[in-house]
């Protein structure tokens, strides 16, 4: 369901002017940190945000990467315990949505209902999932598990697109899957070792075989 289209369709075009509103933010800009607040709740129109949180130490911790028209924000339901951080990992052009009037749709309109219903059971279903690996598979599953949920292209403007998997970095790979840094690195310098391995394999058998042509031919 396309919900912007939706609410541009239900409000006048004055009520559309107070209650939405298109704002773009640059590769590094936080969308909100804390302590900030937001009054909105927003949608990604284009681009990638990285979605996590601050150790003690004051560390970026993530734990989540939303692309296509998610949602995010604060709805405010958890009396006071929402410690977010919102981070463009690409130019990105968000909608942002008035708070009271977000919530209010989610409530009485039951298009809007079953919408929401749908994408927030779809978003704990991602993340019930990741955790299921995070304590089920080995290191290196894990990884491999990370970069199959992530495999997709996006849309930073109308000439540009990016790979998700080319955002990552080590330490995001890290916290999303519970593995050290230093364990990443090697495990993906293991894929990559293995890659050119099956590559050379593959122009090796490739040689046998023109050779076994140019023989049968020559014959």
């Amino acid at each position: 369901m396309d919900i912007l289209s939706y609410f541009q369709q239900t409000l006048t075009r004055e009520e559309a002017s107070n209650l939405i509103k298109e704002v773009n933010f640059r590769k590094g800009e936080y969308v909100y940190m804390p302590p900030i607040k937001p009054n909105e709740m927003f949608q990604i129109i284009s681009g990638a945000i990285k979605i996590g949180t601050y150790t003690e130490k004051g560390e970026e911790v993530c734990y989540d990467i939303l692309f296509q028209n998610e949602v995010f924000g604060n709805l405010r339901y958890l009396n006071g315990q929402f410690f977010e951080f919102a981070k463009a990992l690409t130019d990105c052009k968000i909608i942002c949505y008035e708070l009271s009037f977000y919530k209010k749709m989610i409530v009485h309109d039951p298009l809007i209902s079953d919408w929401f219903n749908k994408t927030t059971i779809q978003r704990w279903c991602k993340m019930e999932t990741r955790l299921y690996r995070f304590c089920t598979l080995p290191a290196a599953e894990r990884i491999k598990a990370l970069f199959a949920e992530f495999d997709h292209i996006i849309v930073i403007s109308k000439s540009k697109k990016v790979k998700i998997l080319d955002l990552l970095h080590i330490v995001d790979i890290a916290q999303m899957t519970g593995i050290s840094r230093q364990t990443v690195s090697k495990l993906l310098k293991s894929f990559d070792d293995s890659s050119k391995l099956k590559t050379n394999k593959l122009q090796h058998d490739s040689t046998i075989l023109m050779d076994k042509k140019l023989i049968h031919h020559l014959a």
